[in-house]
C-alpha cells in the first residue's frame, strides 16, 4: 500500500510538472476572478493529501463548479477537474505554437483508455460521445427489412433513435421489453423476447432512468449463444462503476466520457470485436481510416483497427483532456470513485425513505444500486419542483419525464459532499411535506 501511495505521488508531481511548463506567469486565457478556477496554475491536483487518500473535501476542490450550485446530475454531464482544464490550455498552446494537428495524442489516450477498461487498444476508437458509437455501429452492421433488434424501456433516446430511423429506412423491427422495476429479470423478459429473426440485442449497462445496474455479463452470454449482436451503453457505467471489457466480452460497447469519466464534452469511446473489423468496411473513410492508399492505382484498404473512426483532422487539446481525465480516475481509482457515490445515494435514499409522499423507484438491493436514486412526489408535479429546487436552493436534478416514468433523478458523485446531501434531504422532505 505504502509503494502504491509513493507511485500515486510520482505521477500527480511529475504530472503537474509538466502541465505548468506550458503556462506563462501571465496567461492569455483565464477564467472570471470570481471562480475558484482563477488559480488554474497553482490550484491542482497536486493539492490533494497525500496522507489521506480519502480526502474528498480536497479533492472536491478540483472542480471548479459555481459554489453557489449544487450539481445532483453528473449522470447527465459532469465538470472536468482543474487537472483536465490545465491539459486542454496547455495542449491549445502548444498546438498553436508549432502549428500542428498532434494526432498522437489520440493514440496515446486510446491506450489509457484501454488499460482502464481491460481491452486491446485495437478494438477501442475515441469518438464524440455515446451516441456517435451506437449511430455507428447501428449503420454498419447492413440489417435488413425485418430483422429484429431488442432494447429496453428504460434505454436513452441515443439508444433508441439509431434503431427506430433503420425502422423507418428499411423497416427492421424494433421491439421494446419493459423493464421498468423488474430490472433484476432483464435477461429472462430480453430471451422471451427473442426470435428467429432478432440480430442485435441493444442495452444499457446501468439505465440512465433509475440507475439501476442491469445483469449484463448474462445478457452478453445469452447473446453470445444465440449468436446474437451485443451492442452495450455504457454512458452511465465508465467511470461510475467497474466495466471490464476484458471479462464481458461484448460485441460492441459505447460510452461518453463527459459523465462520471470527469473528461471534457465531446469525448467517448466505442469497442468493438475483431470480427466486426475484420469483416464490415468502415462507415466513413479518410486520412487515418486506410493500411494502405494510391489515388493514381486506385487502391483504397481499410485498417482493420479500431482507429479508423478517428479519421481526419482531431480535436487533440479536448483528447489530451480526455487522457488527464483517465489519469484523474486512475489515481483515485473507480472502485472508491464508486464507493464514495453509492455512499452519498444511500445516505439520500435514508434521508427520504420513511417520507409517506415520496415514492423511490431505484432498486434497494445493493447488487444492482449506484450512486444515482430516482424518486418521484405523489401528490405534487415533479416537474414543477425540480424548477423549484433550483430557483430557490439551486440544486441541479434532472427530471425523468421519458416513457411516462415522470419522477425527479439525482446522482451523486466525488464532486458532492454530506453537507450537501443532507440540505437536498431537508428541502425534499420540505416540500412533500407541505401537501
Amino acid at each position: 500500500m505504502k509503494g502504491k501511495i509513493q507511485n500515486r505521488r510520482y505521477f500527480l508531481i511529475n504530472s503537474l510538472r509538466g502541465i505548468l511548463l506550458f503556462f506563462p506567469l501571465k496567461p492569455f486565457f483565464s477564467f472570471p476572478k470570481s471562480e475558484a478556477s482563477s488559480q488554474i496554475s497553482t490550484n491542482s491536483i497536486n493539492d490533494i493529501s497525500l496522507k489521506n487518500e480519502f480526502d474528498w473535501q480536497a479533492i472536491k476542490k478540483q472542480f471548479t463548479l459555481d459554489k453557489k450550485i449544487h450539481h445532483f446530475n453528473i449522470a447527465s454531464i459532469g465538470s472536468s477537474p482543474l487537472v483536465v482544464q490545465e491539459k486542454i490550455i496547455s495542449t491549445i498552446k502548444k498546438v498553436n505554437k508549432f502549428g500542428k494537428e498532434k494526432h498522437e495524442i489520440v493514440n496515446e489516450t486510446r491506450n489509457k483508455l484501454a488499460k482502464l477498461v481491460n481491452a486491446n487498444s485495437t478494438q477501442l476508437a475515441i469518438t464524440r460521445n455515446t451516441t456517435e458509437g451506437l449511430n455507428i455501429v447501428a449503420r454498419s452492421l447492413k440489417l435488413k427489412r425485418g430483422d429484429q433488434v431488442i432494447i429496453t424501456s428504460e434505454e436513452h433516446v441515443g439508444g433508441t433513435t439509431p434503431w427506430l430511423t433503420l425502422q423507418n429506412e428499411i423497416g427492421i423491427r424494433v421491439v421494446v421489453v419493459d423493464i421498468l422495476g423488474k430490472e433484476s429479470n432483464a435477461t429472462k423478459l430480453i430471451q422471451s423476447a427473442i426470435t428467429k429473426r432478432t440480430k442485435v440485442v441493444s442495452v444499457s449497462h446501468l439505465t440512465y432512468t433509475t440507475g439501476t445496474i442491469l445483469p449484463i455479463k448474462e445478457i452478453i452470454n445469452l447473446c453470445r449463444k444465440k449468436r446474437i449482436y451485443s451492442v452495450i451503453d455504457g454512458a452511465q457505467a465508465l467511470g461510475h462503476i467497474k466495466v471490464d471489457l476484458g471479462e464481458l466480452q461484448p460485441d460492441f460497447y459505447t460510452a461518453s466520457c463527459c459523465k462520471w469519466l470527469y473528461g471534457p464534452n465531446g469525448t467517448g469511446m466505442l469497442y468493438l470485436n475483431k470480427s466486426f473489423l475484420h469483416n464490415f468496411p468502415p462507415l466513413f473513410a479518410g486520412a487515418y481510416t486506410d493500411r494502405q492508399y494510391d489515388a493514381k492505382k486506385g487502391i483504397y484498404e481499410y485498417k482493420t483497427h479500431a482507429s479508423r473512426y478517428e479519421y481526419g483532422t482531431v480535436n487533440a487539446p479536448i483528447i489530451a483532456g480526455l487522457g488527464a481525465a483517465i489519469d484523474f480516475v486512475d489515481f483515485i481509482g473507480v472502485h472508491k470513485i464508486s464507493l464514495r457515490g453509492k455512499a452519498l445515494a444511500l445516505r439520500f435514499r435514508k434521508g427520504i425513505y420513511f417520507n409517506k409522499n415520496i415514492k423511490i423507484i431505484t432498486t434497494n438491493n445493493n447488487k444492482y444500486s449506484a450512486s444515482i436514486v430516482t424518486f418521484k412526489f405523489l401528490y405534487k408535479d415533479n416537474a414543477i419542483i425540480k424548477r423549484q429546487l433550483f430557483s430557490k436552493n439551486s440544486f441541479i436534478i434532472r427530471l425523468i419525464f421519458e416513457n411516462n416514468i415522470n419522477a425527479l433523478r439525482a446522482s451523486f458523485c466525488i464532486y458532492n459532499d454530506e453537507i450537501e446531501v443532507d440540505q437536498l434531504i431537508k428541502e425534499i422532505n420540505l416540500i412533500a411535506n407541505n401537501v
